[in-house]
């Protein structure tokens, strides 16, 4: 998006983004204070232990809702490639590390880790795509 207009559904999409990575992050470290502090029990325990993933989930459908917002097909063309490009490499990489813990011993690595690793190779990928189609 940079130097070009944005789009109203770009637009759309950042309001609707940033209130839901905020809230990501206080539930997150609201939700490891308490763990920390006042280890819960119970069902209590396993709901708040999943709460830091429901604002993900957010996440994951306002980038949805911008793509069936966005009116310019190159622009959509981009994103999806992109996540594509993202989705895979997060794959290959979480494929590959879980053989490395199995049968060689490598460190385990949380499950939670899955998302971040998939929006930093999203992110990589983007400006890889828009440099692909210059």
């Amino acid at each position: 998006m940079k130097g070009k207009a944005r789009s109203q559904a770009w637009v759309r999409y950042q309001r609707r983004f940033w209130p839901v990575i905020v809230t990501y992050a206080v539930v997150l470290v609201a939700v490891i204070r308490v763990f920390h502090t006042h280890p819960p029990s119970g069902p209590l325990k396993y709901v708040l232990a999943v709460a830091p993933a429901l604002p993900l989930v957010g996440v994951i459908l306002v980038l949805g809702l911008y793509l069936l917002e966005e009116a310019d097909e190159f622009r959509r063309l981009q994103v999806v490639l992109s996540m594509l490009a993202g989705l895979g490499i997060t794959l290959a990489a979480t494929t590959a590390w879980g053989f490395l813990e199995v049968l060689a011993g490598a460190r385990h690595v949380p499950m939670y880790w899955v998302f971040p690793i998939f929006c930093a190779s999203m992110g990589i990928s983007q400006p890889i795509t828009a440099w692909r189609y210059r």
